[in-house]
């Protein structure tokens, strides 16, 4: 993935909050090291022998990654890259829009879940995204994604990946994937590592479209199953059923709560002739 713009910055007061809950994204029970040049602005944070450069007040925690054998990691840069160079041509749409309906009503629900501070994985480049807005004043929120962006958000944010979450255990009282868990490399293991970072009884939201179990679902499947690196298609580096998204929070240590099925034109999945999209809330037990 290449990303030219890294513009954005952030007030220094986000930095700090900020530094009372970060850790190394390699491994969050380690402590990261604010670096301070002379004049006590943080310049770059320290694991052990690792050193991560802070920008404009954004920490950027991107680990370094290996290839492996399956070929996901192509797959996954190549993906990127392209909703990168599709936003810059003028698509946000690659991100929520402030006036996407079903993400001001993923707002609603999030804020009527109890509040607290929540964690937006893949929160994207713009400066608030929808549910956010709907959720304010009950929710406070952090977002990471690999993209530094080209715009100031109005949260604090962290250039980081969600399989490799940069935060200490047990700080979260919720996370949300809007529209992301399909572009992951490694949607298992971030699902782990929410359940790490939030506190006991703390909910994950996953707002995602739900795929119907069709032959080309089964083969795509399969060839994963091989060990055969495959994109589901042109923008889903994954796919999922209602039944495999409830298997995969459950492997993760989530209890499934409620599957929300979010079109605002139709009554039920059955009769749905949009895009299904679903809000799967799970809860760390």
């Amino acid at each position: 993935m290449k990303e030219e713009a890294t513009t954005s910055s952030q007030p220094g007061e986000y930095l700090e909050f900020l530094l009372e809950i970060l850790a190394c994204p390699r491994d969050n029970t380690v402590p990261l090291l604010a670096v301070r040049d002379a004049a006590g602005t943080v310049v770059a944070l320290r694991s052990g022998e690792a050193e991560y450069p802070v920008i404009h007040n954004v920490p950027c925690l991107l680990p370094e990654l290996v290839e492996g054998p399956r070929g996901d990691l192509p797959l996954w840069r190549k993906h990127q890259g392209r909703m990168w160079r599709e936003y810059k041509d003028g698509d946000d749409g690659v991100f929520t829009r402030e006036g996407n309906e079903i993400g001001r009503l993923v707002g609603e629900i999030i804020a009527r879940s109890g509040g607290g501070l929540h964690l937006d994985v893949g929160c994207g480049a713009k400066p608030l995204p929808v549910y956010m807005a709907a959720s304010s004043g009950s929710v406070r929120w952090i977002g990471i994604d690999p993209f530094f962006g080209d715009a100031d958000r109005r949260f604090p944010f962290v250039q980081g990946m969600g399989e490799h979450l940069p935060f200490r255990r047990g700080m979260f009282d919720g996370a949300l994937y809007a529209s992301t868990i399909y572009h992951q490399l490694e949607p298992r293991r971030s699902l782990r590592g929410v359940h790490g970072i939030l506190k006991p009884g703390g909910r994950v939201f996953i707002w995602y479209t739900a795929i119907r179990p069709r032959m080309k679902y089964w083969a795509w499947r399969g060839m994963r199953a091989l060990g055969i690196a495959r994109m589901y298609n042109e923008d889903y580096q994954w796919a999922f059923t209602t039944g495999s998204l409830q298997a995969l929070l459950e492997k993760a240590g989530f209890v499934v709560e409620e599957n929300i099925f979010l079109c605002p034109a139709c009554s039920d999945f059955a009769t749905c002739k949009h895009a299904n999209e679903y809000l799967a809330i799970g809860r760390r037990p």
